[in-house]
């Protein structure tokens, strides 16, 4: 089975962002149907978007928990929530951190184990 791992990067803080937030569950989504194991990480500014999505009024969460359902994994860079200071928040929804590496995904550990990757 091929894998797909989407890193989103960019912080809530631009219209440009958002279209990269939007994109990341757009393939994820994609990927998904498509017959892909899919997994979805929260990095750098983009532990911010891991907090919006988990809320109710957000814009992009009922196709977060769409995803959810659907079996993607969503995962939080540990290092990057408490640098954003959104590790709190993240620690009240769920506990979603990839501590693979000083608190920070392993991307390597993936690339190596098949995945394709996909940063935005």
């Amino acid at each position: 089975m091929r894998k797909i791992l989407i890193v989103l990067l960019a912080d809530k803080w631009s219209h440009e962002n958002m279209g990269r937030a939007s994109h990341a569950l757009l393939y994820a989504k994609q990927s998904k149907e498509s017959g892909l194991k899919v997994k979805l990480i929260f990095d750098g500014g983009g532990t911010e978007w891991a907090v919006e999505m988990t809320k109710e009024s957000s814009h992009f969460y009922k196709l977060y928990k769409e995803l959810i359902e659907a079996g993607v994994v969503f995962s939080v860079c540990e290092s990057c929530a408490k640098a954003f200071k959104v590790e709190q928040d993240l620690k009240a929804v769920k506990d979603p951190f990839d501590e693979e590496d000083q608190g920070h995904p392993d991307i390597g550990k993936h690339l190596a184990s098949g995945w394709d990757v996909i940063m935005l």
